[in-house]
């Protein structure tokens, strides 16, 4: 069983194209409307930004700045819109691999539709699937590719480099910056020295490096410990961000939706004080643009984060059933639900079905989910404060993730709802 968020990421995608279960409708709506006619999908060029998931749906500000830099670089490019899918990162760690090869192949053809060879992303998981995996997987499956990829600081150093495109003096006032080494765009990329270029380019900025930097850089601990372990995410995150309070930086530049997404957490927990900021926006507003606070909404996006995993727990799910006994038993079939009640007057007789119960329960919660979902529905409303899109689909969403999840994590549920449903037959809860 992979971790019970991805099959919620992963009923997302099927049905929307992205990981954060917005509208596929609303993928492009970040795009400048000023750069549409330029940059956007109407247009053909030989290079395609790809947004990715997370600055599409949540830190909008990643792909506003990031096309205002490219733009003001002079990059011709176009970008996909609608079009755009997840790059599937998330359903390869997960094995989830049918849909991660769908998902890809859709990215390769929406590409080569533009007339586009090269890929330029923000986020270093979705340049790592370009650069390197969509690559492996074409090979390996007898497909043509032909697609290079390069992250956006690397396409902007070479116009600095050409003498084609330079910062001009700005009115900020001195900064003193340090910048966080992503793993992807790190250690699997060994895009190291490009973003500490493009901020050294920028005037009125003094870099200084963190202890660990480079190949030895920290992990911000997003991604998999975050899903998995929420405190320990938030320790790991400290950490890193210590080192950024040690050398006196003012500012964490980072270029990872996701690491942004973590440290900003970890800031906000930890009470660190620090300002977490995108590259591109920290470039893009030397040259005088203004862009939308992405903490609000990171911080609306966590609260559903966290309510998810939490809800996705063996003890979780146990919670949830605790609250519509009354429906899952009257929806037990084949007249279980009158015997059950039955048992709870006897004096003993639940005690005496409890070795049973670990073998009736993975044969009858399937039968009786699709009775008690419309239920289930309004008490995870209750309890997670999710956007509008996201309700709206849960009622497609959420029975693929149950038909998923349950089989494997029954037996850890079991245990945990067997007395509290004798004490609700007995009378002993509400």
């Amino acid at each position: 069983m992979t971790f019970p968020l991805f099959e919620m990421m992963a009923a997302a995608l099927s049905s929307q194209g992205n990981i954060w279960a917005g509208y596929r409708k609303n993928r492009a709506d970040w795009f400048p409307e000023d750069l549409k006619e330029k940059h956007g999908p109407n247009h053909k060029a030989k290079n395609v930004y790809f947004a990715g998931c997370t600055a599409s749906y949540v830190e909008n500000d990643i792909g506003m700045a990031t096309v205002r830099l490219l733009d003001e670089a002079d990059v011709d490019f176009t970008y996909l819109g609608e079009k755009e899918n997840c790059c599937a990162t998330p359903m390869l760690v997960a094995g989830k691999w049918d849909l991660f090869e769908e998902t890809m192949k859709k990215n390769i053809q929406a590409v080569k539709e533009a007339g586009a060879d090269t890929v330029i992303s923000s986020c270093p998981a979705c340049d790592m699937m370009w650069r390197h995996v969509y690559s492996e997987w074409t090979q390996k499956l007898g497909l043509e590719f032909g697609i290079s990829a390069k992250h956006y600081s690397e396409v902007v150093m070479d116009k600095i480099k050409a003498g084609e495109f330079k910062f001009p003096k700005n009115r900020m006032k001195p900064t003193t910056v340090t910048w966080h080494d992503s793993c992807h765009i790190g250690r699997v990329s060994k895009v190291y020295e490009e973003p500490r270029e493009l901020i050294k380019a920028i005037p009125n900025v003094h870099f200084v490096e963190m202890a660990h930097n480079r190949e030895d850089g920290l992990c911000c601990g997003s991604v998999l410990t975050l899903i998995k372990d929420p405190p320990v995410a938030a320790e790991v995150g400290k950490e890193r961000l210590d080192e950024a309070v040690e050398n006196g930086a003012e500012k964490v530049l980072a270029l990872c939706p996701c690491c942004e997404f973590q440290l900003r957490v970890s800031n906000d927990k930890k009470e660190m004080g620090l300002d977490v900021v995108d590259l591109a926006r920290f470039a893009s507003s030397a040259l005088g643009y203004d862009f939308p606070d992405p903490n609000p909404e990171v911080r609306k996006q966590w609260a559903v984060f966290e309510a998810m995993i939490d809800l996705m727990t063996p003890q979780g799910f146990a919670d949830l059933m605790g609250t519509m006994w009354k429906e899952l038993i009257d929806a037990m079939p084949l007249g279980m639900g009158p015997m059950m009640r039955l048992m709870g007057k006897i004096p003993g007789a639940l005690n005496l079905m409890k070795p049973m119960f670990p073998v009736l329960f993975p044969k009858l919660l399937p039968l009786m989910m699709p009775k008690v979902m419309p239920v289930m529905l309004d008490r995870i409303k209750a309890r997670i404060p999710m956007p509008d899109c996201m309700a709206e689909q849960m009622p497609d969403m959420m029975p693929k993730v149950m038909d998923n999840l349950m089989p494997h994590m029954i037996g850890d549920v079991v245990p945990l709802v067997t007395q509290p449903m004798i004490n609700y037959l007995r009378g002993k809860a509400a």
